[in-house]
C-alpha cells in the first residue's frame, strides 16, 4: 500500500497541476519526448553557484557526520574464495549482445544489457567471496526487482515529461523506443541491489560507514511526515506550472514522499539507522546508484547520445554531460531504490533462506528495523 500510494501520487498530480493551469496536454505527453514546448532558462551563475555550495554543503555535513568515531568491534568472518557460479556465465554473455545492440545503434538496449552483465557479475563475485548472493539466496524476490524498477522508471519518464529537463532527439519509432527504455529501466533496481550487496561484501568499506556516533532516541514523528508530504506535494503539482524554477523539487518529490509514508506510519524511513551512526543503508546504495550512473551516463555519450538532458538556469562544470548537482540527485535514488525494495520483502519474509555453503553474509535484503 505505500508503494501504490507513493506511483499514485506521483502519478496523478502532474497530470491535475497541469490540467489545473490550462496546459495543453498534447505539449506535455509525448513518445519519445524528442522536443521541448518550451525553450530552458539560460544558465544562471548566481544559481549555479547556490545550487554547487548547496550540495558541497550536504557532502561536506554528511562526511563529517558519518566519519567513523567507535574502534571496529573485530574484523568480520571472512571465508576462502571459492569458485565462481554457474550464472557468472550470463555476464559475458550480455555482454556480447550489448555489442550486438551497440551495433545496430540501440543505444537504451545496449545500456540495460551493460547494466544486467554488471548486475550478474557483481552477483558472482559477491558469491565467490562470500559464499551468498542476492541472486543466489533470493531468486525470486531478486526477479520481483525487475517488474518493480520497471514501473518506477516509467515514471520518471512521466515526471519528465511535465518537466522536460532530458529529451531523445534520436528516437523515431515509439515502439522500438518503448521496448529499449523498457529494457534500460527493469534492470536499473537489481542492479543498485546488486552493487549495494557488493560494496557491503568488502569488510575495511561496510566497518567504515557504520562506526559513527550519533545515538539520538527521536524516532519517526507525523509532524514530520506531514511537512514532508507538503513539500513533496507542492513539488508535484507544480510540474507543469513552474517547471524550470521546481524541477529539482520534483525530482526529489518521490523520496520525499516515501520518507512521509515511513513517519506517518511510524515504520523506518530510507535514513533509519543513521542516528545510531549507521550509514551503510545510505552512503553504500548512494555509491552503487553512483556508479550505474556513471555507467549509464558515459554509455550514452560514447555510443550515442540517445538522450540530451539540459537542466534550466544550471551551468558549471559537467561530467559526462551531466552538471555536478545533477550527481548529488543521482546519489539520493540510492536510498529511494533501497526502499522500493524494501517494500517487495513481505512475500519473502517468512520463508527460510537458502543455508549458504560458507559465512552467511553480513549484509541482510530485509526491511530495516526501527532503531
Amino acid at each position: 500500500m505505500p508503494l501504490l500510494a507513493v506511483a499514485a501520487i506521483t502519478l496523478l498530480l502532474p497530470l491535475a497541476g497541469a490540467m489545473l493551469g490550462g496546459i495543453p496536454l498534447s505539449e506535455l505527453l509525448q513518445l519519445p519526448l524528442r522536443e521541448r514546448a518550451w525553450d530552458p532558462l539560460q544558465p544562471s551563475p548566481l544559481y549555479t553557484w547556490v545550487l554547487d555550495g548547496l550540495v558541497l554543503l550536504l557532502l561536506a555535513a554528511v562526511a563529517f557526520t558519518a566519519w567513523p568515531r567507535r574502534p571496529r568491534a573485530g574484523r568480520l568472518p571472512k571465508s576462502p574464495p571459492g569458485r565462481l557460479p554457474r550464472f557468472a556465465w550470463f555476464g559475458p554473455l550480455a555482454l556480447l549482445l550489448a555489442v550486438i545492440t551497440a551495433d545496430a545503434a540501440a543505444v537504451n538496449a545496449t545500456i540495460g544489457l551493460v547494466l544486467l552483465a554488471l548486475a550478474i557479475l557483481a552477483n558472482a563475485d559477491t558469491q565467490r567471496r562470500t559464499g551468498s548472493s542476492l541472486l543466489s539466496q533470493r531468486p525470486g524476490y531478486f526477479a520481483s526487482l525487475f517488474a518493480a524498477s520497471l514501473a518506477a522508471g516509467w515514471l520518471f519518464y512521466w515526471l519528465n515529461l511535465f518537466l522536460e529537463l532530458w529529451r531523445y532527439p534520436h528516437a523515431t519509432e515509439a515502439v522500438p523506443f518503448v521496448l529499449g527504455c523498457s529494457l534500460a529501466y527493469a534492470v536499473l533496481l537489481p542492479a543498485l541491489l546488486s552493487v549495494r550487496q557488493w560494496l557491503a561484501s568488502f569488510p575495511a568499506l561496510l566497518s567504515a560507514v557504520n562506526r559513527a556516533e550519533l545515538r539520538d532516541d527521536i524516532g519517526p514523528a507525523p509532524q514530520e511526515g506531514w511537512i514532508l508530504a507538503g513539500v513533496a506535494l507542492l513539488g508535484l503539482a507544480g510540474a507543469a506550472l513552474w517547471p524550470d524554477w521546481i524541477y529539482p523539487l520534483t525530482l526529489s518529490a518521490p523520496l520525499l514522499l516515501a520518507v512521509a509514508v515511513q513517519h506517518l506510519r511510524r515504520r523506518p524511513t530510507p535514513f533509519a539507522g543513521i542516528i545510531d551512526g549507521d550509514w551503510s543503508r545510505v552512503l553504500l546504495p548512494a555509491l552503487a546508484a553512483v556508479l550505474l550512473g556513471l555507467v549509464v551516463q558515459g554509455c550514452n555519450v560514447w555510443l550515442g547520445p540517445a538522450w540530451i538532458t539540459e537542466l534550466p538556469l544550471l551551468g558549471g562544470p559537467a561530467l559526462f554531460g551531466l552538471p555536478l548537482p545533477g550527481w548529488a540527485w543521482i546519489a539520493l535514488l540510492g536510498p529511494l531504490g533501497v526502499w522500493l525494495a524494501d517494500q517487495l520483502t513481505a512475500p519473502w519474509q517468512q520463508q527460510p533462506q537458502r543455508p549458504p555453503p560458507r559465512t552467511r553474509f553480513p549484509v541482510s535484503v530485509e526491511r530495516g528495523r526501527r532503531p
